[in-house]
């Protein structure tokens, strides 16, 4: 099942390589003088997708840490859902090289750069990590956008209309081209699991988009999608909140180059279900542009 998997989702993906700044896949950094000719380096790097794995549950909980930082989340919960759902999600991932055979075993882990996947909030109400999400996306639309609460309330507790968690990180440096292939790829699984009678037939999507305000002239506030084809997403949203979360970032692994000038904030949208699609064409569109 892996590698049929593994194959759909690099022949979506049309066997790209994707440019990607050298120097940002430095995590640590340096402070070499050899800095500022490598920030104009750029390296091919190959990614493949798989489906979500064991060996991965590191990885993807790092990727779920930088949604929600300390919020009171069961990320180990989650993460371990989301690995359950062998039929639903991929991770990206480097491929494999001979060189690798001398690295630590644990490095593996670390090395998802990408996720994507959907979790059933109604279904898996009872779950311990879903009723956290629930109520913290509940009690931070109450508090910071009272005027939707209504609406938003009515699509999380209606039992015949299903609500899909949609989750798509992946890590800074990395490009929205990244993300079409791997939306395309989940929207064919679901559609397969429906055909098996599964519970992936949703009337609603929840995203949790990484967001930052910063001040623009006239001091006019503009707000930054960490993920940028996310703005796209907000445009067809039929609500919309957000929360700052700038108490939650020092000592997390979410980092931004300039951070200290931005605010971070987590933009909750309620996306219709039946928009995903017109959705990915337009980033697919607006990706093409460039």
């Amino acid at each position: 099942m892996a590698a049929s998997k593994k194959k759909r989702v690099e022949e979506e993906m049309d066997d790209e390589n994707i440019d990607v700044d050298e120097d940002e896949l430095d995590e640590e950094g340096t402070n070499s003088e050899d800095d500022d000719e490598a920030m104009d380096q750029e390296v091919q790097l190959d990614f493949e997708a798989r489906i979500p794995e064991d060996c991965d549950f590191h990885g993807i909980k790092t990727l779920l840490q930088q949604v929600f930082l300390k919020a009171n989340v069961n990320l180990s919960q989650l993460t371990d859902t989301i690995i359950s759902q062998n039929y639903i999600g991929s991770v990206m991932k480097q491929p494999y090289s001979p060189e690798d055979n001398d690295d630590d075993d644990d490095d593996d882990d670390d090395s998802v750069l990408a996720l994507t996947s959907v979790i059933n909030l109604t279904e898996r109400k009872d779950l311990d990590c879903v009723k956290q999400i629930r109520g913290l996306l509940l009690d931070k639309c109450k508090a910071c956008c009272p005027k939707e609460l209504d609406k938003f309330t009515s699509a999380l507790d209606n039992p015949d209309k299903h609500v899909g968690y949609l989750i798509s990180e992946r890590f800074l440096n990395l490009p929205p081209t990244l993300a079409v292939p791997m939306f395309e790829a989940l929207v064919k699984e679901m559609t397969k699991a429906c055909q098996k009678e599964m519970k992936y037939n949703f009337a609603y999507y929840v995203l949790i988009c990484k967001t930052y305000e910063m001040k623009a002239a006239h001091n006019v506030r503009q707000m930054i999608f960490s993920n940028s084809e996310e703005e796209l997403f907000c445009d067809a949203s039929e609500v919309s909140f957000q929360f700052s979360v700038a108490d939650q970032r020092d000592g997390v692994v979410e980092k931004w180059s300039a951070e200290e000038d931005m605010e971070p904030f987590r933009t909750v949208l309620l996306l219709p279900a039946y928009k995903l699609m017109p959705v990915i064409e337009t980033i697919k569109q607006e990706l093409a542009k460039t």
